[in-house]
Protein backbone atom coordinates (compact mmCIF):
# COMPACT_ATOMS: atom_id res chain seq x y z
CA UNK A 1 0.00 0.00 0.00
CA UNK A 2 2.77 2.46 0.89
CA UNK A 3 4.36 1.90 -2.52
CA UNK A 4 1.14 2.88 -4.28
CA UNK A 5 0.96 6.09 -2.23
CA UNK A 6 4.59 6.93 -2.95
CA UNK A 7 4.08 6.23 -6.67
CA UNK A 8 1.06 8.56 -6.70
CA UNK A 9 3.09 11.25 -4.96
CA UNK A 10 5.87 10.87 -7.52
CA UNK A 11 3.45 11.28 -10.41
CA UNK A 12 1.97 14.38 -8.78
CA UNK A 13 5.46 15.78 -8.31
CA UNK A 14 6.15 15.06 -11.96
CA UNK A 15 3.07 17.08 -12.84
CA UNK A 16 4.43 19.98 -10.80
CA UNK A 17 7.70 19.75 -12.67
CA UNK A 18 5.89 19.88 -16.00
CA UNK A 19 4.03 22.98 -14.83
CA UNK A 20 7.30 24.61 -13.84
CA UNK A 21 8.70 23.82 -17.25
CA UNK A 22 5.70 25.36 -19.00
CA UNK A 23 6.50 28.71 -17.38
CA UNK A 24 10.08 28.75 -18.68
CA UNK A 25 11.30 30.02 -22.05
CA UNK A 26 14.15 27.61 -22.75
CA UNK A 27 16.50 27.01 -25.65
CA UNK A 28 17.30 23.70 -27.28
CA UNK A 29 20.77 22.20 -26.91
CA UNK A 30 22.99 22.95 -29.95
CA UNK A 31 24.24 20.11 -32.11
CA UNK A 32 27.37 18.19 -31.20
CA UNK A 33 28.71 17.09 -27.84
CA UNK A 34 28.07 18.81 -24.53
CA UNK A 35 29.70 17.35 -21.42
CA UNK A 36 30.49 18.27 -17.86
CA UNK A 37 31.28 17.03 -14.37
CA UNK A 38 30.61 17.92 -10.77
CA UNK A 39 32.56 17.03 -7.62
CA UNK A 40 30.98 17.38 -4.19
CA UNK A 41 32.72 16.85 -0.85
CA UNK A 42 31.73 16.62 2.79
CA UNK A 43 34.23 16.36 5.63
CA UNK A 44 34.07 16.40 9.43
CA UNK A 45 36.94 16.03 11.89
CA UNK A 46 37.31 16.28 15.65
CA UNK A 47 40.40 15.33 17.69
CA UNK A 48 40.51 15.20 21.48
CA UNK A 49 43.57 14.21 23.53
CA UNK A 50 42.85 13.46 27.19
CA UNK A 51 39.27 14.73 26.79
CA UNK A 52 37.28 16.06 29.73
CA UNK A 53 34.56 13.85 31.18
CA UNK A 54 31.48 14.12 29.01
CA UNK A 55 33.34 15.97 26.26
CA UNK A 56 32.65 13.29 23.66
CA UNK A 57 34.98 11.29 21.42
CA UNK A 58 37.11 11.65 18.32
CA UNK A 59 35.42 11.74 14.96
CA UNK A 60 36.55 11.69 11.36
CA UNK A 61 34.23 11.38 8.40
CA UNK A 62 34.48 12.15 4.74
CA UNK A 63 32.65 11.47 1.55
CA UNK A 64 31.35 13.05 -1.56
CA UNK A 65 29.62 12.68 -4.88
CA UNK A 66 30.88 12.68 -8.44
CA UNK A 67 28.63 13.15 -11.45
CA UNK A 68 29.52 13.31 -15.12
CA UNK A 69 27.31 13.78 -18.16
CA UNK A 70 27.74 13.69 -21.92
CA UNK A 71 25.01 14.66 -24.38
CA UNK A 72 25.13 14.41 -28.15
CA UNK A 73 22.80 16.01 -30.69
CA UNK A 74 22.99 15.59 -34.46
CA UNK A 75 20.03 16.11 -36.81
CA UNK A 76 17.35 13.72 -35.46
CA UNK A 77 19.68 11.81 -33.12
CA UNK A 78 19.78 12.48 -29.36
CA UNK A 79 22.03 10.57 -26.95
CA UNK A 80 22.15 11.29 -23.20
CA UNK A 81 24.65 9.70 -20.78
CA UNK A 82 24.97 10.17 -17.04
CA UNK A 83 27.18 8.54 -14.40
CA UNK A 84 27.16 9.28 -10.65
CA UNK A 85 28.92 7.95 -7.55
CA UNK A 86 28.01 8.83 -3.96
CA UNK A 87 30.34 7.68 -1.19
CA UNK A 88 30.79 8.32 2.51
CA UNK A 89 32.51 6.74 5.53
CA UNK A 90 33.07 7.73 9.15
CA UNK A 91 34.87 6.59 12.29
CA UNK A 92 33.80 7.45 15.84
CA UNK A 93 36.28 7.01 18.68
CA UNK A 94 39.89 5.83 18.63
CA UNK A 95 42.04 2.95 19.78
CA UNK A 96 40.88 -0.67 19.68
CA UNK A 97 37.40 -2.24 19.65
CA UNK A 98 37.77 -4.03 23.00
CA UNK A 99 40.37 -5.04 25.55
CA UNK A 100 42.46 -7.92 24.23
CA UNK A 101 41.81 -7.14 20.56
CA UNK A 102 45.00 -5.23 19.80
CA UNK A 103 44.73 -6.00 16.07
CA UNK A 104 41.15 -4.70 15.76
CA UNK A 105 41.35 -0.94 15.59
CA UNK A 106 38.18 1.15 15.56
CA UNK A 107 37.03 0.69 11.94
CA UNK A 108 35.51 3.00 9.37
CA UNK A 109 31.75 2.54 8.93
CA UNK A 110 30.05 2.78 5.56
CA UNK A 111 27.63 5.68 5.22
CA UNK A 112 26.80 5.46 1.52
CA UNK A 113 28.18 3.80 -1.62
CA UNK A 114 26.02 4.23 -4.72
CA UNK A 115 27.32 3.89 -8.29
CA UNK A 116 24.90 4.60 -11.18
CA UNK A 117 25.02 4.78 -14.95
CA UNK A 118 22.30 5.67 -17.44
CA UNK A 119 22.32 5.96 -21.20
CA UNK A 120 19.36 6.83 -23.43
CA UNK A 121 19.47 7.15 -27.21
CA UNK A 122 16.60 8.43 -29.34
CA UNK A 123 15.73 9.16 -32.97
CA UNK A 124 13.25 11.93 -33.70
CA UNK A 125 10.06 10.89 -35.51
CA UNK A 126 10.22 14.01 -37.71
CA UNK A 127 12.07 17.31 -37.79
CA UNK A 128 9.25 19.10 -35.95
CA UNK A 129 8.16 16.26 -33.66
CA UNK A 130 8.78 16.26 -29.92
CA UNK A 131 8.70 12.44 -29.85
CA UNK A 132 11.63 10.06 -30.31
CA UNK A 133 11.96 6.34 -30.83
CA UNK A 134 14.24 5.49 -27.92
CA UNK A 135 16.17 2.81 -26.05
CA UNK A 136 17.27 3.11 -22.43
CA UNK A 137 19.81 1.26 -20.28
CA UNK A 138 20.66 1.87 -16.62
CA UNK A 139 22.93 0.12 -14.14
CA UNK A 140 23.18 0.35 -10.33
CA UNK A 141 25.83 -1.14 -8.03
CA UNK A 142 28.47 -0.05 -5.50
CA UNK A 143 32.24 0.34 -5.73
CA UNK A 144 33.68 -0.82 -2.39
CA UNK A 145 33.00 -3.91 -0.22
CA UNK A 146 30.69 -3.83 2.79
CA UNK A 147 31.11 -6.14 5.79
CA UNK A 148 28.52 -6.84 8.45
CA UNK A 149 29.60 -6.19 12.01
CA UNK A 150 29.18 -8.48 15.01
CA UNK A 151 26.63 -8.53 17.83
CA UNK A 152 29.06 -6.65 20.07
CA UNK A 153 29.99 -4.17 17.34
CA UNK A 154 27.04 -3.87 14.91
CA UNK A 155 27.01 -1.88 11.71
CA UNK A 156 28.29 -1.89 8.12
CA UNK A 157 32.05 -1.52 7.71
CA UNK A 158 34.76 -1.18 5.08
CA UNK A 159 36.79 -3.91 6.81
CA UNK A 160 35.99 -7.29 8.37
CA UNK A 161 35.26 -6.42 12.02
CA UNK A 162 33.83 -9.79 13.06
CA UNK A 163 36.75 -11.85 11.73
CA UNK A 164 34.23 -14.20 10.09
CA UNK A 165 34.36 -12.71 6.57
CA UNK A 166 30.75 -11.50 6.77
CA UNK A 167 30.77 -9.89 3.34
CA UNK A 168 27.41 -8.24 2.72
CA UNK A 169 28.03 -6.68 -0.70
CA UNK A 170 30.76 -5.61 -3.11
CA UNK A 171 31.25 -4.29 -6.64
CA UNK A 172 28.65 -5.94 -8.95
CA UNK A 173 27.28 -7.86 -5.93
CA UNK A 174 24.53 -6.90 -6.41
CA UNK A 175 24.27 -5.23 -9.79
CA UNK A 176 20.90 -4.12 -11.19
CA UNK A 177 20.47 -3.72 -14.95
CA UNK A 178 17.41 -2.22 -16.70
CA UNK A 179 16.97 -2.46 -20.49
CA UNK A 180 14.01 -1.16 -22.46
CA UNK A 181 12.80 0.33 -25.75
CA UNK A 182 9.95 2.80 -26.17
CA UNK A 183 8.95 6.40 -26.90
CA UNK A 184 10.63 9.49 -25.47
CA UNK A 185 8.78 12.83 -25.26
CA UNK A 186 11.08 15.89 -25.22
CA UNK A 187 9.21 19.18 -25.31
CA UNK A 188 12.48 21.06 -24.67
CA UNK A 189 15.99 20.69 -23.24
CA UNK A 190 14.74 20.74 -19.62
CA UNK A 191 12.28 17.88 -19.54
CA UNK A 192 11.87 14.39 -20.99
CA UNK A 193 9.30 11.65 -20.38
CA UNK A 194 10.16 8.16 -21.56
CA UNK A 195 7.80 5.18 -21.59
CA UNK A 196 8.46 1.59 -22.58
CA UNK A 197 5.66 -1.01 -22.64
CA UNK A 198 8.23 -3.79 -22.68
CA UNK A 199 11.55 -3.92 -20.88
CA UNK A 200 13.78 -6.25 -18.88
CA UNK A 201 15.27 -6.00 -15.41
CA UNK A 202 18.11 -8.15 -14.07
CA UNK A 203 19.68 -8.41 -10.61
CA UNK A 204 23.11 -10.08 -10.61
CA UNK A 205 24.82 -11.52 -7.51
CA UNK A 206 27.77 -13.58 -8.85
CA UNK A 207 29.35 -14.17 -5.41
CA UNK A 208 27.74 -17.33 -3.92
CA UNK A 209 28.33 -16.25 -0.32
CA UNK A 210 26.56 -12.95 -0.93
CA UNK A 211 23.80 -14.56 -3.01
CA UNK A 212 23.13 -17.04 -0.18
CA UNK A 213 22.15 -14.12 2.10
CA UNK A 214 18.88 -13.79 0.14
CA UNK A 215 18.58 -10.02 0.66
CA UNK A 216 19.57 -8.54 -2.70
CA UNK A 217 16.63 -9.72 -4.81
CA UNK A 218 18.11 -12.92 -6.25
CA UNK A 219 15.78 -15.96 -5.86
CA UNK A 220 16.19 -18.22 -2.82
CA UNK A 221 14.33 -21.37 -1.74
CA UNK A 222 13.63 -23.06 1.57
CA UNK A 223 14.56 -21.73 4.98
CA UNK A 224 17.91 -20.22 5.89
CA UNK A 225 20.39 -22.19 7.99
CA UNK A 226 19.57 -21.44 11.67
CA UNK A 227 23.26 -21.08 12.53
CA UNK A 228 24.58 -19.04 9.61
CA UNK A 229 21.39 -17.42 8.25
CA UNK A 230 22.42 -18.46 4.72
CA UNK A 231 20.15 -20.14 2.18
CA UNK A 232 21.26 -23.51 0.83
CA UNK A 233 19.36 -23.11 -2.46
CA UNK A 234 19.63 -19.89 -4.43
CA UNK A 235 20.10 -18.43 -7.90
CA UNK A 236 22.67 -15.80 -8.78
CA UNK A 237 20.40 -13.94 -11.21
CA UNK A 238 16.90 -12.50 -11.01
CA UNK A 239 15.03 -11.69 -14.24
CA UNK A 240 11.87 -9.65 -14.73
CA UNK A 241 9.81 -8.46 -17.71
CA UNK A 242 7.71 -5.33 -17.42
CA UNK A 243 7.00 -1.72 -18.31
CA UNK A 244 9.26 1.25 -17.61
CA UNK A 245 8.64 4.96 -17.12
CA UNK A 246 11.54 7.40 -16.79
CA UNK A 247 11.20 11.16 -16.29
CA UNK A 248 14.06 13.68 -16.19
CA UNK A 249 13.79 17.34 -15.29
CA UNK A 250 16.36 20.10 -14.74
CA UNK A 251 15.98 23.85 -14.45
CA UNK A 252 17.45 27.00 -12.93
CA UNK A 253 15.84 29.71 -10.83
CA UNK A 254 16.73 32.82 -8.77
CA UNK A 255 18.66 34.40 -11.65
CA UNK A 256 20.28 31.04 -12.39
CA UNK A 257 21.85 30.78 -8.93
CA UNK A 258 19.63 27.85 -7.98
CA UNK A 259 19.39 24.53 -9.82
CA UNK A 260 16.91 21.70 -9.44
CA UNK A 261 17.46 18.27 -10.98
CA UNK A 262 15.12 15.31 -10.74
CA UNK A 263 15.29 11.83 -12.27
CA UNK A 264 12.52 9.29 -11.72
CA UNK A 265 12.50 5.62 -12.73
CA UNK A 266 9.41 3.40 -12.29
CA UNK A 267 9.27 -0.29 -13.19
CA UNK A 268 6.34 -2.72 -13.00
CA UNK A 269 7.03 -6.47 -13.28
CA UNK A 270 4.41 -8.14 -15.53
CA UNK A 271 5.40 -11.60 -14.25
CA UNK A 272 4.91 -11.07 -10.51
CA UNK A 273 2.92 -8.49 -8.48
CA UNK A 274 2.74 -5.81 -11.20
CA UNK A 275 0.86 -3.51 -8.78
CA UNK A 276 4.01 -3.22 -6.62
CA UNK A 277 6.01 -0.62 -8.52
CA UNK A 278 9.80 -0.38 -8.16
CA UNK A 279 10.90 3.23 -7.58
CA UNK A 280 14.25 4.95 -7.99
CA UNK A 281 13.92 8.74 -7.64
CA UNK A 282 16.99 11.00 -7.45
CA UNK A 283 16.74 14.71 -6.67
CA UNK A 284 19.23 17.51 -6.17
CA UNK A 285 18.69 21.10 -5.09
CA UNK A 286 21.80 23.27 -5.44
CA UNK A 287 22.60 26.94 -4.88
CA UNK A 288 25.63 28.72 -6.33
CA UNK A 289 27.85 30.39 -3.71
CA UNK A 290 30.49 31.68 -6.14
CA UNK A 291 31.13 30.81 -9.78
CA UNK A 292 31.42 27.03 -10.05
CA UNK A 293 30.97 26.37 -6.30
CA UNK A 294 27.61 25.17 -5.02
CA UNK A 295 25.97 24.02 -1.82
CA UNK A 296 23.76 21.06 -2.68
CA UNK A 297 21.29 18.70 -1.04
CA UNK A 298 20.60 15.33 -2.66
CA UNK A 299 17.68 13.03 -1.83
CA UNK A 300 17.10 9.51 -3.16
CA UNK A 301 13.86 7.56 -2.69
CA UNK A 302 14.19 3.86 -3.47
CA UNK A 303 11.89 0.85 -3.38
CA UNK A 304 12.38 -2.55 -5.01
CA UNK A 305 9.74 -5.19 -4.33
CA UNK A 306 12.38 -7.91 -4.66
CA UNK A 307 15.03 -6.36 -2.39
CA UNK A 308 15.16 -6.49 1.42
CA UNK A 309 16.48 -3.36 3.13
CA UNK A 310 17.56 -2.73 6.71
CA UNK A 311 14.57 -1.58 8.78
CA UNK A 312 15.21 1.59 10.75
CA UNK A 313 14.24 1.39 14.43
CA UNK A 314 15.56 4.15 16.69
CA UNK A 315 15.09 1.96 19.80
CA UNK A 316 17.38 -0.82 18.54
CA UNK A 317 21.20 -1.11 18.64
CA UNK A 318 22.69 0.79 15.71
CA UNK A 319 19.13 1.87 14.78
CA UNK A 320 18.40 -1.32 12.79
CA UNK A 321 15.77 -3.99 13.48
CA UNK A 322 16.11 -6.77 10.90
CA UNK A 323 15.40 -6.61 7.18
CA UNK A 324 12.24 -6.32 5.09
CA UNK A 325 10.54 -4.54 2.18
CA UNK A 326 10.49 -0.83 2.90
CA UNK A 327 10.89 2.53 1.13
CA UNK A 328 14.51 3.62 1.51
CA UNK A 329 15.36 7.35 1.78
CA UNK A 330 18.92 8.71 1.49
CA UNK A 331 19.90 12.38 1.96
CA UNK A 332 23.32 14.00 1.60
CA UNK A 333 24.61 17.59 1.93
CA UNK A 334 27.59 18.57 -0.22
CA UNK A 335 29.80 21.43 -1.31
CA UNK A 336 30.18 20.97 -5.07
CA UNK A 337 32.41 22.28 -7.80
CA UNK A 338 30.96 22.05 -11.33
CA UNK A 339 32.60 22.41 -14.70
CA UNK A 340 31.17 22.15 -18.24
CA UNK A 341 33.42 21.34 -21.17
Amino acid sequence: MIVRHVALFLLLALGVNVSLYAQEDTQEQPEGWESGAGLGLDFAQLLQINPRQGAGQNRVGFGGAINTFAKYRKDKLAWDNLATWQFGIQRLGSGIIAQGSQEQRIPFQKAIDDLRFNSKVGYQLSETSKFFYAADVSFLTQLTPTYQGSETYPGNFLSDVSGEDNLLSSFFNPGTLNLSAGIDYKPNANFSLYYSPIGAKFIFVPNDDIAALGVHGNPVEGDPDPNTGLYREFDNTFSALGQTLRANYTNKFLNEKGTITSSLLLFSNYLEKPQNIDIDWNNELAFTIVAGLQAAVTVNIFYDDDVLVQITDWDQPNGINGVGKRVSVTQQFLLKYNVTF
